[in-house]
């Protein structure tokens, strides 16, 4: 690091974070203010004051720098009692808060234009769910939910609405990538993709697959199934991570990822080749059929269940290993594979804290400098001349520590302790001061 940019850096703090528009979950920011308001949530509660409680808990979910034209959260207070709707991907929740009650519902579609299977599907449902039920009104498929207040905490409202909302998000996605989009309601919030967005998108996804077969050629026939593996797992962790399909094409490379690591009978070349076959089905796919699976939306609720960074570590560790077995064994070609896979497969399985989610993204650009170029972003690395813009990332790195340094005294900027005199070695240190991050709060 210059010493000017050092200078500039120290007379110029950096801001806070911007919203990521890459990956699953809310593409915003937590509220700054979130342990506050729900502390003060709980207390409002305690002295009976149902709908000052549940107003403070409410604004709590409200997620800041949003990407999006519209407020995922909007809540209105009007004498005795207060409505709110909330958006979660596909779905639209309409609330109403009273001294007794909460009642709350998401319009799924028009029931009798509903297949007779999807009708079976949302009474099986109903046993896996803990606070809302599918039901019938009015022509209408409903999921809803009815708390009773006299003994409500902030604790007893985030539940059932997470549940609620990536429920009716979950079964509004399912048919539309199954069944026919038109029976379903309350999605005019769903921001399509210009015609140039889809078009490079899929050019990239066309790329990305070309790349990935060529890079096979003379691997196959061969005794390397995990390298296919790590392969083929990453290209289909960067297309769900960067491009962000919807409907049937999320479902299906959520279907082979997970099924790859389904502890069944099944072997390894087997799963490999049901990866190969899907891939295909991706590469022959015209751009009409790709278009239809894209569209921008937002989210109130994580979909992740925030993980520890000790198994985040583990992880990493058990990757790195795996980077170490075939080093030695001279199988060169799969290690930056495994580097991009780490990352990937992270914000992929995990809920990450918004400083990591930011960390290993700058990864993903790193490794990825054509498709970001592409978004009009300033690469972090150039494969031409094959340097880093090490400014650029010491400064993307600041950016993603400091704003927490308050909560989490040990966490360090790690930017100049970092290799940057290759790919691999930019990534192996990388993923050994993630690893080490400590998020002890002192």
């Amino acid at each position: 690091m210059e010493f000017l940019e050092v200078l500039k850096n120290w007379f110029n703090p950096p801001k806070e974070l911007t919203p990521l528009r890459y990956g699953r979950g809310s593409h915003a920011l937590p509220n700054p203010q979130e342990k506050e308001l729900f502390e003060r949530s709980s207390e409002a509660f305690m002295r009976g004051d149902i709908l000052e409680g549940f107003e403070l808990f409410l604004s709590s979910l409200i997620r800041h720098d949003t990407l999006f034209s519209y407020p995922h959260l909007h809540i209105e207070k009007k004498g005795d009692h207060l409505s709110f709707h909330l958006y979660q991907g596909y779905a639209l929740i309409k609330g109403e808060v009273t001294s007794a009650t909460l009642e709350a519902h998401a319009d799924i579609a028009l029931s009798d234009k509903l297949h007779v299977a999807l009708k079976r599907r949302f009474l099986e449902r109903n046993f896996q769910l803990t606070y809302c039920r599918f039901s019938g009104s009015n022509g209408v498929v409903r999921l809803s939910i009815k708390l009773d207040n006299a003994t409500i905490t902030p604790q007893k409202i985030f539940y059932p609405l997470r549940e609620i909302a990536l429920n009716a998000d979950f079964e509004k996605e399912f048919i539309a990538g199954e069944f026919d989009e038109s029976v379903l309601l309350d999605k005019d919030h769903l921001e399509p993709l210009s015609p140039a967005e889809i078009q490079s998108n899929y050019n990239f996804m066309q790329t990305w697959i070309t790349q990935t077969k060529q890079s096979l050629i003379g691997l196959l026939s061969n005794d390397n199934t995990g390298m296919v593996s790590f392969s083929y797992l990453t290209l289909l962790l960067q297309i769900d991570y960067l491009l962000l399909p919807h409907k049937k094409m999320v479902k299906e490379i959520s279907e082979k990822i997970n099924g790859y690591f389904l502890d069944d009978e099944k072997l390894a070349e087997d799963k490999n080749a049901e990866l190969e076959q899907y891939i295909t089905q991706l590469e022959t796919m015209d751009i009409n059929t790709f278009a239809d699976q894209f569209h921008r939306c937002a989210y109130t609720f994580s979909p992740y269940e925030q993980a520890l960074h000790d198994e985040i570590s583990t992880f990493i560790n058990d990757s790195l290993n795996k980077v170490r077995w075939y080093k030695n064994n001279r199988s060169n070609y799969v290690i930056p594979v495994i580097y991009r896979y780490i990352s990937l497969y992270i914000l992929y399985n995990y809920g990450l804290h918004p400083s990591l989610r930011f960390l290993l993204h700058i990864h993903i650009e790193v490794t990825t400098p054509e498709f970001f170029k592409a978004q009009g972003m300033i690469p972090l690395y150039d494969p031409q001349t094959k340097t880093f813009n090490q400014n650029l990332i010491f400064k993307r790195i600041r950016e993603a520590i400091e704003p927490y340094r308050q909560r989490y005294k040990r966490l360090t900027n790690f930017a100049e302790l970092l290799n940057y005199s290759d790919l691999d070695h930019f990534s192996q240190s990388f993923y050994l001061q993630i690893k080490n991050l400590d998020y002890t709060e002192v």
